[in-house]
């Protein structure tokens, strides 16, 4: 299989929320130019803007455009306009951060009635970031003791061929297994390459939705092993109608269920979730568990750090644009991570809620890391903002590297992806 066409493919898989981050072409283009071609300034240092605005491959001369500026994910601070010069060009300044952090510059313009308009996110000294949130002193006993009661629940797997999915290349199953507690199950589909001899493995770990899983992988034409899961413990070979009336019904707002209670916090059976597929490959007769790594975005990469930190099987990691970090970065002032919690300093029971996100933030999972990682993510992510994205990173002390594409949203370039792939062939090899 082309492998260019494998890592379109991927992408499409990876980034479903990619399509509502991506605008399509505009009648009107309007740009905010930084004066550093990276993006990137140092704190105490004064950014300068050209603008312009292009229609049909022309800039528009004497044109006015608006621009405003303010923190990452908070509202702008100031909102100024300027005009376009005979060439098209107009010019402005964003002052200096007096901290590390991201600053969100937008432009747009008005024509016929319509709005055009465009983001920049610069940065300031990302990489001295440091989050808001703080580990617990018995963050690692918590999860030591939950990942030990949950190794306790026999899996009881069963397995079901899917004829139609399988292939001359891949056999794909429909699988399901024991986790969390008696009763709670995790359900995905398996990709098993048909080549002799143990494979390396990938967890394929899923974004924010309730939704269905099928098969096969893409991931297992390079070669892996692919068990993809949900994190909802609900099969995933369902209608689209069951989903849509789930994700509107009992798991609206699945997210914030349980938050009160550390111990009832509904992402605490997806994570043991999580951490018992690893086990699961682990059995499989086609997977060398010496060779395992974790995969996602979004939720999927917060997933993807958390199951490394807790798994001693994974072997390394990519997460991209990852959720859950920084959980409480509005309470102080700045951009949190998805699912941006606590960004109204009175509502009930604040303090109690925001004291139950330190067991579940991804920085402090990150804190833990001990095995390689490949990172990826954009500056003009709004979803995951990259003020929550540095902080997790910036506090991993295992090996990292970190691939940004600065005009990127919640979304990757293909490149990223099949970079991703080579760095982790080259990790499990």
């Amino acid at each position: 299989m082309n492998r260019l066409f494998i890592a379109f493919a991927l992408l499409a898989s990876f980034c479903l929320t990619s399509a509502a981050q991506s605008s399509s072409h505009q009648y009107v283009t309007v740009v905010a130019e930084p004066d550093h071609a990276d993006w990137t300034y140092h704190v105490g240092e004064t950014a300068h803007f050209t603008a312009y605005a292009i229609k049909e491959n022309v800039r528009m001369a004497n044109t006015e455009i608006t621009y405003s500026y303010g923190p990452d994910k908070l509202d702008a601070v100031a909102t100024e306009t300027v005009t376009t010069d005979g060439e098209g060009m107009a010019h402005f300044s964003v002052p200096a951060a007096r901290e590390p952090g991201f600053t969100s510059v937008r432009v747009q313009v008005s024509l016929d009635g319509r709005t055009y308009s465009s983001m920049t996110n610069i940065a300031f000294d990302p990489l001295d970031i440091h989050p808001t949130t703080t580990m617990p002193n018995d963050f690692e006993a918590f999860w030591t003791s939950a990942v030990a009661a949950a190794t306790q629940v026999p899996m009881q797997p069963t397995l079901r061929h899917s004829d139609n999915e399988s292939n001359d290349r891949v056999d794909v199953y429909y699988v399901r297994f024991q986790s969390y507690k008696k009763g709670n199950y995790v359900y995905g589909v398996l990709t098993v390459p048909k080549t002799p001899g143990r494979k390396p493995a990938i967890l394929r770990l899923p974004g924010a939705a309730v939704r269905p899983f099928n098969g096969p992988n893409e991931l297992a034409y390079e070669g892996f092993v692919v068990l993809e899961i949900g994190v909802h413990g609900i099969p995933v070979d369902q209608s689209p109608e069951i989903y849509r009336q789930l994700e509107a019904g009992a798991l609206a707002g699945y997210t914030t269920i349980g938050i009160d209670n550390r111990d009832t916090y509904y992402y605490k059976r997806s994570i043991l979730g999580c951490v018992r597929a690893v086990d699961y490959l682990c059995t499989l007769d086609d997977v060398d568990s010496t060779r395992i790594a974790t995969y996602g975005g979004s939720q999927g990469g917060m997933l993807s750090i958390m199951t490394a930190a807790l798994n001693p099987h994974v072997r390394a990691l990519f997460a991209y644009f990852p959720a859950f970090c920084d959980l409480t970065g509005y309470y102080h002032g700045r951009g949190g991570g998805w699912p941006h919690l606590f960004r109204d300093p009175t509502e009930a029971n604040i303090q109690q809620r925001m004291e139950v996100s330190r067991y579940y933030d991804t920085v402090n999972f990150a804190r833990l890391l001990r095995v390689p990682g490949y990172y990826a993510w954009g500056y003009n992510d709004v979803v995951c903002c990259p003020t929550s994205t540095y902080s997790a990173y910036n506090v991993i002390t295992a090996p990292k590297q970190l691939h940004v594409s600065r005009d990127t949203g919640h979304w990757l370039y293909p490149w990223q992806v099949a970079g991703a792939l080579d760095w982790l062939k080259e990790q499990l090899k």
